[in-house]
């Protein structure tokens, strides 16, 4: 069994044989008693999932890379390119790869790691542990950061980071630039991606503001954007700012990387993750939010007075403690065992239960966190806010394991957002201000800031193309105001000799990553997957691949999706590439399974 174990750590000690990780150990078994049935060996064999070149062909480079490696490695490669909507639905709900590549949106705080690997999501669908990873020693640590704070907090993380690092559930390749493009009378200083970032452009009168007017017009690219208009769903719609633009959230995250957004920058960098303090969230739906911490935590959230939804009902407390349980169970109870909605299943675990929500009157509730601190549970209240009386009758089960809620397109989605929809179409998706909304009342206090000026379009209109180019066409045309959908590196000089064009680049906290399905009867094997996780030059992809728009990382925790993680950090050490420039040195991958356990035969890794 040795070649599945990690080597031991000073928490491995502490935390025994539970530290090995059930998922090690199962796999373990199955190859023991699947090499009891067989009469000989096989080569081991993978296949790689992503999406095709025309939606995101940096994925696609990233792919072939890996590819060559890990043939070179005597491993039989598939590479299987199939659509977003297939890929979220083969490794998010039903579990079939083995590895995939994907660029994911990224992390805003260090717990979201709780809702991407806690072993209680292993067998259930969406973002939350897709790996199937399952390791009580992980578990401990992620439950006990959310207890802690300062350096306490800090060296459970880093204690975290370094197991992680050893068990390797996937592993970040580069962090790619957010590029795009926009007219320069658009005062844009980065692509749009968060909701917030299309607000302050919004409220920000273009420099031309004599020469147009109608909507801000947003190029994206990809296929079937519009298909899916629900908020809670695991393929959601892909349109960047949509629906957090149409449901509102009790706050908001200040958008630290936006600095144009007047009124919502932070001092804590998004890279780092430290936790926002909660008091530099920005009050939205709710007017004040008073936390009390001298016992279990809780908070006293207060509703804005006179919120309506876009179809003229009425918000109110009820509304936003239906959404908590709804998210909990969309069946509401009918299900035996509950079903949970797939999105925000980490902010969900922060409260103790739905259930003890106590709506004190129609503008107040009380939330219960228990031990969780303030910092942490903030991010519950980001949550956008549903309809009691449309999503409701939406509990009703369909399918086994599914409900109404999760499977509705919500073709017309009703919320509570500045903007409502209107209108969508194979070519544009069009939102409208909501004239009598609540922040735009002249009497109403604590407005944030960002809201100055706002509208300065007549709403926001998403111009739909099919690919990147046929964007990019869009926006030399003077079709588009401003690109959300992000351009890769070799598209950068069709800008550059438009005077009318301004480039757009600026630091992320999106990753390309390369996940491993620990099911696998050899993924299962923590040693593998950090063999594989080795096999891709990083510094090289960013310098050939992504022409230098875009980070490597160089730490535990960039490696494992923080960016440029803390000063404390430590370096890798278990990811270093066997090759130079690229370029694999075959001997030396066939030592690090020769090391494990593995055996060549005429080149081939067998199992």
């Amino acid at each position: 069994m040795t070649r599945g174990a990690p080597p031991l750590t000073r928490r491995h000690l502490l935390a025994g044989a539970g530290g090995l990780g059930v998922s090690a150990l199962a796999g373990c078994a199955e190859r023991f008693w699947s090499r009891a049935e067989n009469n000989g060996p096989d080569q081991v064999s993978l296949t790689i999932k992503t999406v095709p070149a025309d939606d995101d062909a940096m994925a696609s480079m990233i792919v072939s890379r890996f590819r060559e490696n890990v043939e070179a490695a005597g491993i039989d490669v598939s590479p299987e390119p199939i659509t977003e909507s297939e890929l979220y639905r083969d490794v998010l709900l039903e579990g079939e790869y083995d590895v995939f590549v994907i660029r994911y949106p990224g992390f805003d705080e260090f717990d979201d790691l709780y809702g991407l690997l806690h072993s209680q999501f292993v067998s259930e669908g969406g973002w939350q542990n897709p790996f199937h990873f399952s390791s009580v020693t992980a578990d401990d640590l992620l439950e006990q950061q959310r207890t802690e704070s300062g350096e306490t907090r800090r060296e459970t993380l880093a204690e975290l980071f370094e197991y992680l690092a050893e068990t390797t559930p996937f592993t970040v390749v580069a962090y790619p630039d957010r590029i795009g493009g926009t007219r320069q009378s658009i005062d844009a200083p980065a692509p749009p991606q968060r909701a917030i970032e299309f607000i302050d452009l919004l409220s920000t009168a273009p420099a031309a503001a004599g020469d147009r007017d109608g909507p801000l017009t947003v190029g994206i690219y990809g296929d079937g954007l519009t298909d899916r208009l629900n908020p809670i769903a695991v393929d959601r719609n892909r349109v960047p700012g949509l629906l957090d633009l149409v449901y509102a959230p009790l706050v908001r995250r200040p958008s630290e990387s936006w600095e144009g957004a007047a009124g919502v920058a932070s001092a804590h960098s998004p890279s780092n993750a430290e936790p926002v303090p909660p008091e530099e969230y920005v009050p939205w739906l709710a007017d004040d939010v008073r936390w009390d911490d001298t016992g279990r935590l809780s908070a006293t959230v207060s509703l804005r007075p006179g919120l309506t939804w876009h179809d003229g009902e009425p918000l109110d407390a009820d509304d936003v403690a239906f959404t908590f349980r709804l998210l909990a169970d969309t069946s509401l109870g009918t299900a035996d065992s509950g079903i949970p909605a797939p999105r925000y299943r980490g902010r969900q675990t922060l409260v103790d239960t739905p259930d003890q929500i106590e709506v004190v009157d129609g503008l107040t509730l009380e939330i219960p966190f228990g031990t969780t601190t303030a910092p942490a549970a903030a991010q519950f209240l980001t949550v956008p806010i549903l309809p009691e009386h449309i999503w409701e009758p939406r509990s009703e089960l369909v399918a086994e394991r599914q409900t109404r809620a999760l499977t509705t397109n919500n073709d017309a989605p009703v919320g509570s957002g500045l903007l409502e929809f209107s209108e969508a179409g194979p070519e544009e998706l069009v939102l409208e201000p909501v004239a009598d909304h609540v922040l735009r009342d002249s009497v109403s206090t604590n407005v944030p800031a960002v809201l100055d000026g706002f509208p300065q379009f007549e709403g926001l209109r998403y111009n739909l193309s099919p690919n990147v180019g046929t964007m990019v066409d869009a926006l030399l045309a003077g079709d588009v105001d401003v690109t959300a959908s992000p351009l890769p590196p070799e598209q950068i000089e069709s800008l550059a000799d438009d005077n009318a064009i301004s480039l757009l680049t600026a630091p992320s906290t999106s990753m390309y990553l390369i996940g491993y399905n620990t099911h696998h009867p050899e993924l299962g094997n923590p040693n593998v997957r950090r063999i594989l996780s080795r096999l891709i030059d990083r510094e090289y992809i960013v310098s050939e691949l992504f022409d230098g728009l875009a980070t490597a990382p160089t730490t535990q925790e960039s490696l494992l999706g923080y960016r440029d993680g803390d000063d404390r950090s430590e370096p890798l050490s278990l990811a270093g590439f066997p090759g130079t420039d690229g370029e694999l040195d075959v001997e030396r991958v066939r030592r690090l399974f020769d090391e494990i356990g593995y055996r060549y035969e005429d080149g081939v890794l067998l199992r």
